[in-house]
């Protein structure tokens, strides 16, 4: 999980810098986006931490999409494109075990 955040939070900086924002500007924005990608993360390792049963897909793929949304924004587009494909999984069960290998 460390690994992701550090990661996304160096490619927020250049993404947002290459937008033409300060960096007066940029702090705020990653300070606030990685507070939430910590949340999403802690919240998705708590949802993996249970059987696939106790969460619906629909409970699932809010987070995942939620998680997607907010990497693509901090320009981390690789891992976004990941999560985006994991989206179309529709055995929880085989869900669980790739976002762990990929996240944690």
């Amino acid at each position: 999980m460390h690994n992701i955040m550090n990661e996304t939070e160096q490619l927020a900086y250049t993404y947002l810098k290459a937008f033409g924002f300060e960096e007066s500007e940029i702090v705020p924005v990653v300070a606030k986006g990685m507070a939430d990608l910590e949340m999403i993360l802690t919240k998705l390792k708590t949802m993996l931490s249970h059987s696939p049963e106790t969460h619906s897909m629909e409970e699932m793929d809010d987070v995942l999409h939620a998680l997607k949304g907010l990497l693509s924004h901090l320009g981390n587009q690789a891992l976004s494109e990941k999560i985006e494909a994991l989206r179309a999984y529709e055995d929880m069960q085989a869900l669980h075990q790739a976002l762990n290998e990929l996240l944690f």
